[in-house]
């Protein structure tokens, strides 16, 4: 009964990025020259950054449209109506607001803005590009390094994303999030020291970071340190009392430790939290096989064939447990389907089904 699920690593990439609109500030002596001799687009203007801290995004957008029609080259107006845009989804839409604002004045911000929105529409090296530009513009952007970081560890280019994730942290020493993608980018090359050390880090700079220390348990888990993989999980699920991956993979560190009963807890809660979460049934089916409660073993199994039917290792291991409740003749079905399913394991078994 070796086919449990594997540990589920949670990788943050790109938290919703800070935005920060541009002000003028009624009677300041600094306004842009755009609004000079209009007090009416000026007051809407400001109306809009009231609307947008406020919650009301479509608000903001209208007020912006307004400032616009009387100052068509505001080029705040255009650069903050694209950021409003980007948080209502309409990525086309900011897109466009971008650019235009960009033949108007090319800044920091408008590359990054325009790279987040590039990203979000799944272009990916014109993301790329943008974060440079603004990196271009501002060496200690580390937003910048750690977008275009992430960036490239979607595009699976984990050693330069790690190199970008250690830029954003030589700007912002105490960055977490870079930390937890630099860890996730060290996983997936091998180092998982290193890892374990940056996930530790983004526990540390951030506590409520649920996420980096069900990250830190995995590591812990893979380098067979199942009671600090324990710690960990425990302490992802006290910062998110919902956060069912991390009950299941403390349930895994708990039944590698031979802790089945401890296991079959944590994997009914992933199951009261989130119903149909296939790899709790099947992890549970498991724990209850390894205490020898066939019954309910064979009741999650089912479970999980009704959600996925196709899945041989499932029909395997019911098979098991139908031959160890004297089923045989149920054993040797489940095992011929799983041999058709392609589980080369199941084939050893089925040589022990007795033939009529």
């Amino acid at each position: 009964m070796n086919h449990m699920k594997t540990i589920i690593l949670c990788v943050l990439l790109f938290p919703v990025s800070t935005i920060i609109l541009c002000q003028v500030s009624e009677g300041s002596g600094n306004l842009d020259t755009a609004l000079v001799d209009d007090q009416q687009a000026e007051i809407l203007y400001n109306q809009s950054i009231e609307f947008y801290e406020d919650g009301y995004l479509d608000s903001a957008v209208i007020n912006l449209n307004n400032v616009l029609m009387r100052k068509p080259g505001f080029y705040q107006a255009l650069y903050n109506r694209g950021q409003v845009k980007y948080e209502l989804g309409d990525y086309a839409g900011a897109l466009d607001d971008y650019n235009r604002s960009m033949e108007l004045q090319k800044t920091d911000k408008a590359y990054f803005g325009r790279g987040l929105t590039r990203l979000q529409l799944g272009d990916f090296n014109g993301a790329i590009e943008d974060f440079s530009e603004a990196i271009k513009l501002n060496p200690n952007y580390a937003e910048a390094y750690y977008y275009r970081g992430g960036t490239k560890f979607k595009l699976g280019e984990y050693q330069n994303a790690k190199d970008d994730y250690t830029r954003a942290i030589s700007v912002r020493n105490d960055y977490a999030f870079p930390y937890n993608d630099r860890g996730s980018a060290n996983w997936h090359l091998g180092h998982l020291e290193d890892a374990r050390e940056d996930f530790y880090k983004a526990t540390l700079y951030d506590p409520t970071m649920a996420f980096a220390f069900n990250n830190l348990g995995g590591v812990n888990y893979e380098l067979g340190k199942y009671a600090e993989a324990v710690t960990d999980f425990t302490a992802a699920v006290k910062v998110d009392t919902g956060y069912y991956i991390a009950y299941n993979n403390r349930g895994m560190a708990y039944f590698t430790s031979g802790n089945y009963e401890a296991a079959i807890a944590d994997y009914s809660k992933v199951l009261k939290i989130k119903p149909k979460y296939i790899p709790a049934y099947n992890n549970r089916g498991n724990a209850y096989y390894k205490l020898e409660d066939y019954h309910s073993a064979i009741a999650d199994y089912d479970e999980v064939l009704k959600l996925t039917p196709d899945d041989g290792e499932v029909y395997l291991n019911r098979g098991i447990a139908k031959e160890m409740m004297r089923d045989e003749k149920g054993a040797c079905k489940d095992w011929e389907k799983a041999v058709s399913l392609g589980i080369a394991e199941a084939a050893e078994y089925v040589k022990l089904c007795k033939k009529d």
